[in-house]
């Protein structure tokens, strides 16, 4: 006969249990003090935009434009000026200033505008260029009536021969000697033009 007492209604709950039903009540607990002042979403689709979706972007920065970078060193001590693409050797910029490359053409240019002059030795460089000239005399005047600025016309000229268009074409450029017009006029030394074999391909 089996001794044992049947369990009775009125006997405390297990230990188990009883930690159980403690820690549910703690969890209803925090999930009510955390839902406090919270309102049920209107009537809609039941999505959540984060608020940095929800803001329209912001508009792509233009890369700043960067000033061309002159295509030419220039140097200057006193009327003497001298001016060379980089990479070009001095011997080379030397030789042109003792006038040891004869000029094949030359522009005078000293009673112009310093508008009109960089415009006509523009037009002028770019003729050279296509002649395959190898040097070019830029005869622009002493400009002792230029002011406190110096040659108006020489320093239009140099400017306009360190950027492009005619940066490409210009190798080298050196006040020139005595006989060619001295501190009167550049002598100009043009890049060797490379051949073009195109009507080699038909």
């Amino acid at each position: 006969m089996d001794s044992r007492k049947p369990a009775s209604s009125t006997d405390p709950p297990a230990p188990a249990a009883s930690a159980r039903q403690a820690a549910e009540e703690e969890e209803r607990h925090l999930f009510e003090a955390a839902m406090q002042g919270v309102r049920p979403l209107p009537p809609g689709p039941r999505r959540a935009v984060p608020d940095w979706q929800a803001e329209s972007p912001a508009p792509a920065v233009a890369p700043r434009h960067r000033p061309e970078r002159e295509a030419l060193h220039v140097e200057g001590e006193g009327e003497e000026l001298t001016g060379a693409a980089f990479g070009v050797a001095h011997d080379l910029v030397r030789s042109l200033a003792r006038g040891e490359t004869k000029p094949e053409a030359e522009l005078d240019l000293h009673h112009l505008t310093a508008e009109a002059a960089a415009h006509q030795a523009e037009r002028f460089i770019e003729e050279s260029a296509a002649k395959r000239r190898r040097c070019v005399l830029l005869i622009h005047g002493r400009g002792l009536h230029s002011g406190p600025g110096g040659p108006a016309l020489r320093s239009a000229l140099v400017e306009s021969l360190c950027r492009r268009p005619l940066a490409k074409h210009v190798l080298a450029f050196t006040s020139a000697p005595p006989r060619h017009g001295g501190a009167g006029a550049l002598l100009v030394l043009l890049r060797r033009a490379r051949p073009d074999h195109s009507q080699d391909r038909s």
